[in-house]
């Protein structure tokens, strides 16, 4: 099963911000809410500045530290490599945001759950390309089905596998971007770390059952 990709490249983007808004429109974003990114980095001074820009979203791990952290089960990675978020499954505890490397999802506060790309499979199921790279004017940002027919092409991402890749005109901390590339952060430990999380929950349990004792005794 051929496994699919966006290519970013940053020498075709015009900072229109079209990717941006065509993935709030397509994913039910409320407005000021974004799962998809277009940021400039300046570099020196004028007259000599040069800017940089990037459009970033999640970059669908082969091993995502969101799928692995994920106490309801509410990301997965399907057969062609994307890993989904399944809102009617999330409960907003952050596990995902606290362990991804690139620290890509965010909780929606309108909304009351995390949100992320999960690259618009509403779309390519049907044979369409992603809202983002649908509506880029330029063509900066290309839908590829199989990830085996970039093998000519110099991209971050690339060799670690990832789903969203970029083709840069300078070093990745030229636009942020972590260097060397971090896999998978979540440990053994997970499970501790979810009881501790639910350990405020328990103690007021234990204060409120406590308080019903103690008023039943005084009556």
């Amino acid at each position: 099963m051929s496994e699919q990709l966006i290519v970013f490249d940053g020498e075709k983007c015009i900072r229109c911000h079209s990717c941006e808004v065509s993935c709030q429109l397509e994913n039910d974003l409320p407005p000021m809410e974004q799962i998809r990114w277009v940021n400039s980095h300046i570099e020196g001074s004028y007259p000599q500045a040069y800017e940089r820009s990037i459009s970033t979203s999640c970059f669908h791990c082969n091993d995502a530290s969101c799928v692995s952290s994920c106490p309801a089960e509410a990301l997965y990675r399907n057969k062609y490599g994307a890993v989904v978020h399944l809102r009617n499954r999330c409960v907003g505890c952050g596990y995902c945001i606290q362990n991804c490397p690139f620290h890509v999802p965010k909780i929606s506060p309108s909304q009351d759950t995390m949100r992320k790309c999960s690259f618009c499979i509403q779309r390519t199921a049907k044979g369409k390309e992603p809202a983002c790279v649908a509506k880029c004017p330029v063509q900066a940002l290309t839908y590829v089905k199989d990830i085996n027919t970039i093998s000519g092409i110099q991209a971050y991402g690339k060799q670690e596998q990832l789903h969203m890749v970029y083709i840069l005109q300078g070093k990745p901390k030229d636009y942020n971007l972590p260097d060397p590339i971090p896999f998978n952060t979540v440990t053994s430990l997970q499970g501790w770390k979810w009881i501790a999380g639910l350990a405020p929950l328990g103690f007021l349990v234990a204060w409120l059952w406590g308080l019903s004792q103690k008023e039943e005794a005084d009556e």
